[in-house]
């Protein structure tokens, strides 16, 4: 009946730990607030370190007691405790020290500087168990971090390929990338939460001091799989609410693979699972949209020229050299202007000549724009018919010829371009059905039609 005392005083330990730190950082304090010679805080100094040697005993009895009942493995806990004793007989030195005399003994502010030394030991090794080894050092910058000696990679979690998943081995690639990611922290070989470890199969169907957590074929009798789905603020509920929750598409995942018998052996493509499942987890290399090579940065007096002549000049990000230029404010740009654009050249990726006074000629003046990605040459003077040039503005992606003259022939000769993707042409002689053959590129020209709907004809 009185089984529980024990192992509910080792769970106050996070508590009373709090004592011994506040009351002798209390009583340190006091010692360096200490004038020469000054006895003013010796009584309270005395009484500090007596009470902060009590529940310094208190709070390592209780951490004992809870290492011997929450399942941490010696390994994981022998510093603290190591400290945490040496932090009490500390205490209870400099007490003795300090009861027996009717002044500060001798580098008594030192011998205080040692037991707060050992307090932060303590303390930080206590973090290290609760919180992680890397605590405090996962939220420094990454230089910071190889300064200190520490690279730390987070669990990456499930990561599938978009074609041959059917392949995967369903626990090995699957199920142990999702529990790595969110359960490994508590339930590891040092740190051993309910007595579980969830590091490899073997560990998994072992259980935990509750038993086992997994039965092949019913999810619902696995606590593996129901502890998951339980509501947040259920104290059963796993993981923790304060802590990162899984998807409910990695949920469901684990339940596919229970319901297959739960074992190493299955294959991933064996599951009923629907594609929008395993959608969140598919790996995707997304190319950046500018092209990826290195190019100087434009200097400050050229661009302080071109903003003085009347050009939008910015960087396309904070972090790039790649250059926006737009005349929107210098709609008199003509043909003849181009050479003001020769100093930055290399780093123009977007370029808006819409509404300028410009005409075919400029065409091969864009031709010396080796990154261009996306032209803007809407209400201009173009017809198209040197549209061609642009086949060698490899990285040209989005061509923008609205409310121009340009026809279809002038795009065909744009067919099978090594980039573009798209073209935007609305206002233009291009009639939809000049475009029913196939483009590399995608062409947009508008001219939507809504269908007309039976309210259209109500007359009010």
């Amino acid at each position: 009946m009185i089984d529980f005392i024990l192992p509910l005083f080792g769970r106050f330990h996070p508590i009373l730990v709090h004592l011994p730190i506040g009351i002798l950082t209390f009583g340190i304090i006091l010692v360096f607030l200490s004038k020469k010679g000054s006895i003013q805080y010796l009584d309270s100094i005395r009484l500090a370190f007596l009470l902060g040697g009590v529940t310094a005993v208190l709070s390592s009895i209780s951490g004992f007691l809870q290492y011997q009942n929450e399942g941490f493995s010696w390994d994981t806990v022998q510093f603290h405790l190591i400290f945490g004793w040496a932090t009490v007989f500390a205490s209870f030195w400099l007490f003795h020290e300090i009861n027996k005399s009717t002044s500060f003994p001798k580098n008594f502010k030192v011998k205080s500087a040692g037991l707060f030394g050992l307090m932060l030991i303590t303390g930080h090794l206590g973090g290290n168990i609760t919180h992680g080894e890397e605590y405090l050092i996962e939220v420094l910058p990454t230089e910071m971090q190889k300064i200190l000696g520490y690279e730390i990679e987070p669990e990456k979690g499930l990561v599938l390929p978009e074609q041959g998943w059917e392949q995967l081995a369903y626990y090995d690639q699957v199920v142990q990338p999702i529990i790595n990611q969110n359960c490994k922290s508590c339930h590891n070989p040092k740190n051993l939460k309910g007595e579980l470890d969830l590091t490899s199969y073997e560990a998994l169907m072992n259980g935990g001091e509750d038993g086992s957590i997994l039965t092949g074929g019913n999810p619902d009798a696995s606590p593996l799989y129901s502890k998951l789905i339980l509501p947040k603020e259920d104290d059963e509920h796993m993981p923790p609410k304060d802590k990162k929750q899984p998807e409910k598409e990695a949920i469901e995942l684990i339940k596919a693979w229970i319901e297959l018998g739960g074992n190493i052996t299955s294959k991933l493509g064996e599951a009923n699972i629907k594609a929008e499942t395993l959608e969140p987890f598919f790996h995707r290399v997304e190319k950046p949209f500018y092209p990826e090579v290195s190019v100087e940065p434009a200097s400050l007096e050229s661009l302080a020229q071109l903003k003085s002549e009347g050009f939008f000049a910015e960087p396309v990000s904070e972090s790039s050299n790649w250059l926006m230029i737009s005349c929107v404010n210098f709609q008199g740009f003509a043909d003849t202007d181009w050479s003001k654009l020769n100093p930055i050249k290399n780093q123009i990726v977007y370029l808006d000549l819409t509404g300028t006074q410009v005409s075919d000629r400029i065409l091969d003046s864009l031709q010396t724009l080796p990154n261009l990605t996306v032209l803007k040459l809407n209400q201009t003077g173009i017809s198209g018919s040197t549209l061609e040039t642009l086949n060698s503005n490899q990285y040209l992606k989005h061509l923008y010829i609205n409310k121009t003259q340009v026809e279809t022939d002038g795009i065909k000769i744009l067919n099978n371009h090594p980039s573009l993707e798209k073209i935007f042409a609305f206002d233009t002689p291009i009639s939809e059905a000049e475009i029913q053959e196939n483009f590399s590129f995608y062409l947009e020209i508008g001219k939507y039609k809504l269908p007309a709907l039976p309210t259209d004809t109500i007359e009010y």
